[in-house]
């Protein structure tokens, strides 16, 4: 069994349950505070965390009938191609299937006002001067 703080494994129960694989939602259902940018943020780390993944992976195996990414992504390929399913259904099923594999990218525009100042450590050997680097 994976050792887990209690934020985290509300995290990866909120994650396998209620938010159904969103990270960012998992993360607000666990507790986690911040807008919606570092929620994210927080979730994209928690899955990066090796202990959080063999978690998410030990759940995974030990109930058969939670699908795991491979299978979500089955499915929705299965009713995108489906000539029964409606249309709205079909192109819901494209659209969570492209989200899925990263098809969408968010784009943030930060903008700043003000002086930024920045620092540059460069190696400074004795006897450099400015003209040899």
């Amino acid at each position: 069994m994976t050792k887990l703080t209690e934020k985290q494994r509300r995290f990866v129960e909120a994650y396998l349950g209620k938010a159904c694989g969103n990270a960012t939602e998992a993360a607000r259902i666990a507790g986690y505070s911040g807008d919606d940018d570092t929620l994210s943020s927080t979730g994209y780390e928690n899955l990066r965390k090796p202990q959080i993944q063999e978690a998410i992976d030990e759940r995974t195996d030990e109930d058969p009938l939670v699908a795991d990414r491979i299978d979500r992504q089955r499915f929705w390929t299965g009713v995108m191609y489906d000539p029964n399913a409606t249309m709205s259904d079909r192109l819901k099923a494209s659209t969570l299937l492209a989200k899925s594999q990263g098809d969408f990218v968010d784009r943030t525009i930060t903008e700043h006002k003000g002086e930024v100042t920045y620092k540059l450590d460069v190696p400074w050997e004795k006897g450099d001067d400015a003209e040899s680097l």
